[in-house]
């Protein structure tokens, strides 16, 4: 059988085996080697396509709510808040579930760099660590960021080896409110805020619910003092800022501000 053209029906389908063949040892080149797990040989606990669950503790601030952290062949692909943790109950803010573009953000950086004309370039560890050794002077001021208990342990007892000092950096820190509780009530702690009980609660500029100290703390408080009771009641809040954040848009009221102001406003 053929066409028009002489093509015979053998040779169409020895050129369609031809051309398939060529096509299924492309397929199958070795010239761009993908590994399909993270490991050769995985640890006894990993299976492949079943998720592996393990405990922590989120290190976004230094409330430290529990989490649970989901991992699919050695590599994190969820964080929960773990139910059995005294802060977190199950529960997690926003900043603990974005934690996960920390950790695979592709400009974090993964070792040691070294600045040379203004600019970054890798160096081994073994050369850090040698640097730091011969540059580090008497009396060294260490800037460090949150921290768990280990690690600051360890960073503690380094500064305290070389006569240094350590200074903690936290974007987001309480050490104003932790002045201002050794003012006023003579200890220098991070006061507790017992929303639950509250029948009306006023914040100057607490955006407690979104970023201050322990959200979820909060929330959950906040949810039960917010809420109609069995008796029909349920709390008042006034929130005073400057943005109609998730705090301000729960309050029954909101005073607008200008940043800074909230001071004045409350001493008005």
């Amino acid at each position: 059988m053929s066409d028009g053209n002489g093509i015979k029906r053998r040779d169409f389908l020895k050129v369609l085996g031809v051309s398939g063949a060529g096509a299924g040892l492309v397929g199958c080149s070795t010239d761009k080697v993908e590994k399909l797990l993270p490991y050769v040989v995985p640890p006894e606990e990993i299976t492949p396509g079943v998720a592996t669950w393990y405990t922590s503790v989120c290190g976004e601030c230094s409330t430290g709510c529990g989490i649970w952290v989901r991992t699919r062949e050695g590599r994190v692909v969820k964080v929960e808040g773990n139910p059995e943790h005294p802060v977190s109950r199950g529960a997690l803010c926003a900043r603990g579930h974005s934690s996960l573009q920390g950790l695979y953000n592709p400009d974090r950086f993964t070792g040691p760099k070294l600045r040379e004309g203004g600019e970054l370039r890798d160096i081994s560890w073994d050369e850090a660590e040698q640097l730091l050794a011969d540059r580090l002077g008497e009396n060294p001021i260490v800037i460090t960021g949150a921290a768990g208990p280990s690690l600051s342990d360890l960073i503690d007892r380094f500064v305290d080896a070389a006569g240094g000092m350590r200074i903690d950096y936290e974007g987001l820190s309480e050490a104003p409110l932790r002045e201002a509780a050794r003012i006023v009530f003579g200890r220098n702690e991070v006061p507790s805020f017992d929303f639950e009980h509250a029948h009306v609660v006023v914040s100057f500029g607490a955006d407690f619910l979104e970023s201050w100290l322990s959200p979820v703390e909060h929330a959950r408080g906040f949810a039960r003092m917010h809420g109609v009771d069995e008796e029909g009641h349920k709390g008042r809040f006034v929130y005073v800022g400057p943005r109609l954040s998730l705090t301000g848009q729960n309050a029954d009221e909101w005073f607008p501000a200008a940043p800074g102001t909230e001071a004045m406003v409350a001493l008005a």
